[in-house]
């Protein structure tokens, strides 16, 4: 991209720099983190053998999940669900529909990356925010897990919410939420996922799941060759 001449720059003094860089480089680099869960496509695109796919939950999955800001119950409870699936995955039992949903399921799956949510829950009465933000909070984190849960968003949605709250680690294999947040940062990621929810119009009313809860109805939909794929 050619840079501005000066002239320009002299003659628009309170211009503000374009945030567009800036965002793509976080887009670029929230995708590298998300890595290793978009690799387990490549082995169901390039064979239909029942073995690559059960190497790429139990080999690159598991290990993800088991590193993730997911709270142990979940994971566990996540983990489980895994090695189950892999297990039907070896048996044969799921036909090349059900492989190429479950594929498509466990790529662009949003709950995966809810260990930042709770991240972000456990720092909010600490980070400034008044006891009613931090109860705004809850329950919109319950209304966001319900539009995961109803397949009307997907990873890249939840990656945008936790956008200007995250960071890459080192090795690019996960994206995590930072420590010791600030009142405004969590007000920003608040800020878009109201957007998210305005948009899937989902009601203001409690939502009594858990993350593996809503893990477990994402991929029994996947499974159910019955039930229409979501079209976002």
């Amino acid at each position: 991209m050619s840079q501005s001449q000066p002239t320009d720059a002299a003659s628009q003094p309170n211009s503000e720099p374009s945030l567009g860089p800036a965002c793509l480089v976080v887009t670029i680099l929230s995708l590298a983190a998300f890595s290793a869960v978009c690799g387990i496509g490549s082995w169901f695109v390039f064979s239909n053998q029942p073995a690559l796919a059960v190497k790429a939950i139990e080999k690159q999955l598991i290990p993800w999940v088991e590193g993730s800001q997911l709270a142990p119950n979940d994971k566990q409870s996540i983990v489980i669900q895994l090695n189950d699936l892999s297990e039907r995955v070896e048996s044969g039992t799921l036909d090349k529909t059900q492989l190429r949903r479950l594929r498509n399921c466990l790529q662009d799956n949003p709950v995966l990356l809810w260990g930042g949510i709770q991240s972000i829950e456990s720092q909010a009465a600490a980070s400034g925010l008044t006891e009613t933000e931090v109860e705004s909070l809850l329950r919109l984190n319950q209304r966001l897990l319900r539009l995961i849960a109803e397949r009307k968003i997907g990873r890249r949605d939840l990656e945008f919410c936790l956008q200007e709250v995250s960071e890459v680690r080192s090795d690019r294999s996960h994206l995590l939420v930072r420590s010791n947040l600030q009142a405004d940062q969590i007000r920003s990621f608040m800020r878009r996922a109201e957007s998210l929810l305005s948009q899937g119009n989902i009601p203001n009313e409690p939502y009594e799941k858990t993350p593996a809860e809503a893990f477990e109805i994402l991929v029994k939909a996947a499974l159910d060759t019955t039930v229409v794929p979501s079209s976002r």
